[in-house]
């Protein structure tokens, strides 16, 4: 079909769409769950994914019109959308049709693929295949075309880092844009006898700061979450393919060691990944020679605190599977004190690289039980001899939306003791609770066993009622002495902690705010004799304007009380004492829809008997979709009894895009305290979804002076050149 006749299909179809709105439905939002069944079609009438809606395929598909904004506030949107399905024995297509009445004004500033899309005027499209009402795939696309997958669990912030194979594009048009999806089932996990799978569709307006959905047409209901999901039906007789794929690399890897006498090294490092599907809901994963060379800079952090810091996992291979991992309703954000497992323990030992020779995983279910298995082999480095490190999770839906689930880990990296954890959880969900909000409980035991310290446990149970008018948790926990997870992360042990927070949200339907809201957070740690360790009670106040800036403010009471000395930067000791560390901190993070940004936090407080000014600083500037930059200046300056010191941190990075695919990333970072100095450039070429081209240039460095040019000391420089590709059978 003529791009003028699915114009006019769409004209008169907006007419019509026009006359229903003058009676809309009255739908029930606490039940309502909408269902499309697409419309098998030949594989030869399948679309070419170019983002137009220009194949005669696309009239006689299953055709969704019925959305809802959510926000700002619930009722009909400002503007049309229009969704398509239809689907062929290998793929599942899907035409999207964002009529904009400012199509000058469509925010389309990303094209990196897994970039920051969740900025512009985008699309986003979840299924949950085993119907979990709790976990699927995301696949989001902007208007230029730009996207990237996810995966989706238990209403958390998604995993970015998984990857499959799919295509998608987006065109801009005169009265707004479209966009168009293919994807294989061969590239899914799901169960074929099921009837229909968990669907959400959200259409982020993003220009007009309004949020568009199909299902789950609530604003306590998280837009990442299957709490109330619609449903896609009627898909049969697929080719799901053997489901074997295997991807091979090879890599050229040069590498300078700058001390004298130099060292230079120039090696070929060949890699493979093996995929095979067992069933179509159960994926083994044979891993060789693993390659981490893309993985990008941790975030520099400097330990002003008297416990170890938290680094997130970075390395593709561990995020595509981190979700199945996940314990106690807990993420692996921020630092989750007691986690049984975290990946960065393999490969990674006190801070340096372990070669993974192998390793092999199993994910997906089998007669209904969710399985994560995770077998890896190290190298060998230094006094640390070749270790076999293993975890395996497993989880079972009970009742409505609940899950109860158990793990053990076995092996400790550095190769000092033989160590193994047990544990179990309990998550209970209830998508309704008092009036239809939603209330969620976890419950866990844990137990570690090791041959250099007592058996010991950790245990505890949190309540969420996570709304958006009231929210409130309650949280108690216990972490043994001598509880010590050599694959988890443990920086705080011999604990109890008791915690607490609300707050109350009032939206308003004028004026310069879309909401605010006041609440207070509590936290309470003793040891396990119940001697006070750490008292913090909050008062919090935060504003949303209509432009979608975020404005905090929060103060403080904190009570330390120290029973061990410990030391700050600049060998400044802190005594045995008790410490009133009261203060005050604001933080802003401009809106998205801008092309300049901040995200910026200033605090004061009482510090140890002294004083402490922090100031966090990140500057983001987008002039158009081919670049991206982004600058950081952490600074604080601490005073206490024992001396002085200020503490520095910059960073730069850039994004340069010359197309959907192909970028060109650099990542600079600098801190005072430890003089160095650390580059990382990568460039990403996908020839097409299966192929792709890589290049990495790192470089570190010390600069002990103020004299940059006399103190500037490098000290080792490394460049990968990659080349992957993946076979289908």
């Amino acid at each position: 079909m003529h791009r003028w006749m699915l114009g006019a299909y769409i004209a008169l179809s907006g007419a019509g769409l026009a006359m229903a709105e003058d009676e809309p439905p009255v739908r029930n939002f606490t039940t309502y769950q909408p269902t499309v069944r697409p419309v098998r079609i030949d594989t030869n009438e399948a679309p070419v994914i170019d983002g137009k809606l220009d194949e005669a395929m696309w009239s006689k598909s299953a055709e969704v019109t019925e959305f809802y904004q959510v926000e700002p506030n619930v009722g009909p949107p400002s503007v049309e959308t229009r969704v398509y399905f239809a689907y062929d024995e290998n793929n599942l297509y899907v035409g999207i049709y964002a009529q904009d009445d400012m199509p000058e004004a469509i925010l389309a500033s990303v094209l990196e693929r897994d970039g920051e899309i969740w900025r512009d005027d985008m699309f986003r499209f979840y299924i949950d295949p085993f119907n979990t009402g709790t976990s699927g795939f995301g696949f989001d696309i902007n208007a230029l075309g730009a996207r990237t997958e996810r995966l989706i669990r238990y209403g958390q912030a998604p995993v970015d880092a998984w990857n499959i194979i799919w295509d998608a594009d987006s065109v801009l048009t005169e009265d707004g844009w479209t966009a168009e999806i293919s994807l294989p089932f061969r590239s899914l996990s799901f169960d074929p006898a099921s009837d229909g799978w968990g669907l959400m569709m959200t259409r982020e307006h993003a220009h007009a700061n309004e949020e568009i959905r199909w299902a789950g047409i609530d604003q306590s209901v998280n837009k990442f979450a299957f709490a109330r999901p619609g449903y896609i039906q009627g898909i049969q007789d697929i080719n799901k393919g053997k489901g074997f794929d295997v991807q091979l690399q090879a890599g050229l890897a040069g590498n300078r060691r700058w001390a004298q006498p130099r060292d230079d090294d120039l090696t070929i490092e060949p890699s493979a990944n093996i995929s095979y599907k067992f069933t179509p809901s159960l994926t083994g994963l044979l891993t060789l020679n693993t390659d981490f060379s893309d993985t990008p800079l941790d975030d520099r952090q400097i330990n002003t605190g008297r416990f170890s810091l938290f680094f997130p996992e970075t390395r593709d291979f561990f995020l595509q599977d981190a979700a199945l991992f996940e314990f106690a309703g807990q993420t692996f954000a921020g630092a989750p004190n007691g986690q049984p497992f975290f990946s960065r323990r393999i490969g990674i030992v006190n801070g340096q690289s372990v070669k993974v020779d192998a390793g092999l995983k199993l994910s997906g279910e089998i007669n209904g039980i969710e399985i994560g298995v995770l077998s890896a082999q190290t190298g060998s480095t230094g006094s640390i001899g070749s270790q076999n490190l293993s975890v395996a999770r497993a989880t079972v839906d009970v009742l409505d939306q609940s899950r109860v689930g158990f793990i053990a880990t076995n092996g400790d990296p550095t190769g000092l003791s033989d160590n193994t954890l047990a544990g179990a959880d309990f998550s209970y969900r209830v998508p309704s609770f008092f009036g239809g909000g939603r209330m969620q409980a976890d419950v866990f035991y844990q137990r570690t066993f090791s041959s250099t310290l007592e058996d010991d446990d950790s245990f505890g149970a949190k309540f969420d009622y996570p709304n958006d008018k009231w929210a409130w948790s309650l949280e108690a926990r216990q972490i043994g002495e001598d509880f010590a997870p050599a694959l988890g992360f443990v920086n705080r042990p011999g604990t109890r902690t008791f915690s607490a927070d609300w707050h109350r949200r009032f939206r308003q339907s004028g004026g310069h705010f879309r909401w605010w809201q006041f609440g207070t957070s509590h936290e309470y740690i003793t040891d396990l004799d119940g001697n006070a360790e750490t008292t913090v009670n909050s008062l919090v106040l935060n504003a949303n304007t209509i432009w979608t800036d975020d404005l905090t403010f929060t103060a403080s009471q904190n009570e330390e009380h120290i029973n061990t000395p410990f030391f700050l930067p600049g060998r400044l000791v802190v005594p045995v004492g008790v410490y009133d560390n009261n203060g005050v901190k604001f933080r802003v993070q401009s809106s998205y829809v801008r092309s300049w940004g901040t995200t910026s936090e200033i605090e004061f407080k009482d510090f140890y008997g002294g004083d402490s000014k922090r100031y966090d600083f990140n500057v983001n500037f987008r002039p158009n979709p081919h670049v991206d930059l982004k600058a950081g200046y952490k600074r604080e300056d601490i005073s206490v009894p024992s001396g002085n010191v200020s503490v520095q941190i910059g960073s730069l990075e850039t994004v340069f895009n010359v197309s959907t695919d192909l970028s060109v990333t650099t990542q600079t970072q600098y801190d005072n305290i430890s003089n160095s100095l650390s580059f990382f450039g990568r460039v990403n070429w996908e020839l097409r979804p299966q192929t792709e081209v890589f290049f990495s240039l790192g470089h570190g460095a010390y600069i002990e002076g103020d004299d940059f040019r006399r103190n500037f000391r490098s000290v080792q420089t490394s460049a990968v050149l990659r080349f992957g590709n993946t076979f289908r059978f």
